[in-house]
């Protein structure tokens, strides 16, 4: 017997919808001894995200073709198995079973039709409603007798800086799940901060590895090197450290991998870690990739457009949504797992410290070799939001990636189309009297305007050190402990969002919202400035304001920004002067960019780049 998949208990009531769902009958214990009490007419349903088996994403992907359930159940049940599908408004019954006198230790048995292999297949689930006084169930998984076609490996790597609680979870999350003892892994956490202790990972399947501070995409390079010297993995998790983790996500690895009919990476998808039940993202797509480019983000270069965004996985279309599968242009960083032959045919990852690794990495699985990258249902991690985030450096190195990327995928991008986007988050960033982001766009494009050259005599760590200064140049913003919202003006996105007060637009844009006004027309009160999951304010709720209070959901700081009308102004006109300057370059910077490409995602330059020949 192969265990496929897990039925898994949810461990917080926070989280208790994504797993289980019950009626006043059943009461589920959120302890270790993890297990369901249900009494008579209590009905116990996995319709849920994590419970649900996605039959048509096994049937595409692997060559599994008989799959049971057992259940450990004490007492008398009906036991009933549910498939939906997408589109269709009632579900369908497709076995129900009664069964007496179950005991745990003799597992009750549901086999899965074989038509789940076929067009009418969707996503099953289990409803398990007790006929007795008093019943348990205690467990159970999906199985199959098939030998697997393959035996799979996995280098699990995770590279942190500083977040030493976290990766400490995640390690034993994956350390303490019995399932995963009789699978072959081993965890690299890459240690950027070096504030890790050897003896706090003294498991043989853990190895701590401290590294120079060369960002995520050094972190992730460094574990891969040295998971690919030891030459026995088949597969590769890049896994990020801020995350909550699903240890079923790992485990579900195997199973696919095992049976797989093709090559194919996988991407975990985000769970908001602020509102757990809400999906962030099944991969995402590059914004000139996609069709709609034209109707939502006037073809913007630099957007990325998070696919299943913000479904609530409580509400069941939204479940059944996900069997509309979508083909990513890549997968993040905080779950990504893919071949060693991936590997093997396309390098190791670009030299970009953060940003847009994961994307360059992705657009060569999907472009480069043809090969999918699929966001299976249930595998997935809870990570911190973006618009919980605001490091100012990281700007930087979103401007400079993002322009490489394009350099490397292609080199299609013109000219004017990454001076028109640019300068409208530099406008956008002025707006808000948030010169030190505008500031770290221009130095992002100057650097990338460097070419090649810049990383391979630049030291990635003093470059940081540096871009970490740049960011604070300008005094006038500050950030401050957040007050609780309670003291905040109430919000009134909602209205404002249907509002376009055309006279202060047409103004704002003349004057650099405020910019050119002489300063008796300017308020002296605060204007608070909300950027939420759902939507955030708009730029023109600042016009002819001195300062600016950002609030950002989820976030433990707001920021203040004072005006100044020398900075702005200052900024600008040098970025004008900037861009006539490089315009003659643009070509050939890209063609160096392209050229440097197979250099960079080599072994011999990542030895170099993070000093491994030195430790010789």
């Amino acid at each position: 017997m192969k265990v496929v998949s897990r039925i898994r208990f949810p461990c917080t009531s926070e989280t208790s919808s994504l797993y289980m769902k019950c009626n006043e009958g059943v009461s589920i214990n959120f302890c270790a001894e993890q297990k369901v009490v249900l009494t008579r007419n209590g009905v116990l349903s996995l319709n849920t995200y994590f419970n649900s088996f996605y039959e048509q994403f096994y049937a595409k992907y692997t060559e599994l073709s008989s799959l049971y359930y057992l259940l450990k159940l004490e007492g008398n049940f009906q036991v009933s198995l549910y498939r939906e599908q997408y589109g269709r408004e009632t579900r369908e019954l497709i076995d129900t079973e009664n069964f007496e006198n179950c005991q745990s230790l003799e597992p009750v048995k549901i086999l899965l039709p074989n038509s789940w292999r076929s067009e009418q297949s969707g996503r099953v689930y289990l409803e398990i409603a007790c006929l007795s006084d008093g019943g348990l169930f205690a467990g159970g998984f999906i199985a199959t007798e098939q030998p697997k076609l393959r035996e799979v490996s996995l280098g699990i790597i995770t590279c942190t800086f500083k977040k030493e609680a976290f990766i400490k979870n995640t390690v034993n999350t994956i350390l303490k799940d019995d399932f995963l003892q009789n699978k072959k892994f081993k965890v690299f956490v890459v240690d950027n901060g070096k504030t890790l202790k050897h003896d706090e990972f003294d498991d043989p399947r853990v190895q701590l590895i401290p590294n120079r501070n060369v960002g995520g995409a050094g972190g992730f390079t460094r574990g891969l090197i040295q998971a690919l010297q030891e030459n026995v993995y088949t597969h590769f998790l890049f896994m990020d450290d801020d995350i909550e983790l699903e240890s079923e996500s790992i485990y579900r690895l195997f199973p696919l991998y095992e049976y797989a009919n093709q090559d194919f990476a996988i991407s975990g998808s985000m769970l908001d870690l602020y509102k757990k039940h809400i999906l962030y993202e099944a991969g995402a797509l590059l914004c000139t990739n996609f069709l709609y480019r034209d109707k939502n983000y006037g073809n913007d270069p630099f957007a990325i457009v998070s696919l299943k965004n913000k479904f609530n996985l409580n509400n069941p279309y939204f479940t059944n949504s996900l069997l509309l599968e979508d083909k990513p242009d890549y997968g993040a960083f905080w779950f990504f797992s893919f071949s060693k032959k991936v590997v093997e045919e396309i390098g190791l990852p670009m030299p970009f410290f953060i940003k847009a690794d994961d994307i360059e990495f992705g657009l060569r699985i999907t472009e480069r070799l043809g090969k999918p990258i699929v966001a299976f249902p249930s595998i997935a991690v809870w990570h911190e939001p973006f618009y919980a985030k605001n490091p100012i450096w990281v700007t930087y190195y979103s401007s400079r990636n993002f322009l490489i990327t394009h350099s490397i995928c292609g080199g299609s991008l013109r000219y004017v189309h990454a001076v028109k986007f640019l300068t409208k988050g530099l406008i956008q960033s002025i707006f808000l009297f948030d010169y030190n982001s505008a500031e770290m766009i221009i130095r992002g494009f100057e650097d990338y305007m460097q070419g090649p050259v810049l990383v391979k005599s630049t030291d990635p760590e003093m470059l940081h050190a540096k871009i970490l200064e740049h960011s604070k140049s300008y005094k006038n913003q500050t950030v401050k402990s957040n007050s609780p919202s309670s003291n905040l003006p109430q919000r009134t996105l909602s209205t404002e969002k249907n509002k376009k007060p055309i006279l202060k637009i047409i103004i704002g844009l003349i004057t650099l919202n405020g910019h050119l006004i002489p300063n008796f027309f300017l308020s002296n009160d605060d204007v608070f400035y909300w950027i939420g999951s759902d939507c955030a304010d708009r730029w023109f709720k600042v016009f002819a304001k001195k300062r600016v209070v950002i609030f950002r959901e989820g976030n433990n700081s707001i920021e203040q920004n004072e005006m100044s009308r020398s900075t702005g102004l200052g900024i600008l006109i040098r970025w004008f002067q900037i861009v006539i300057k490089s315009t003659t370059r643009w070509s050939s910077v890209s063609s160096e960019w392209r050229n440097a490409f197979n250099h960079f995602t080599s072994t011999e330059f990542w030895r170099n780049y993070l000093k491994l020949n030195d430790q010789n």
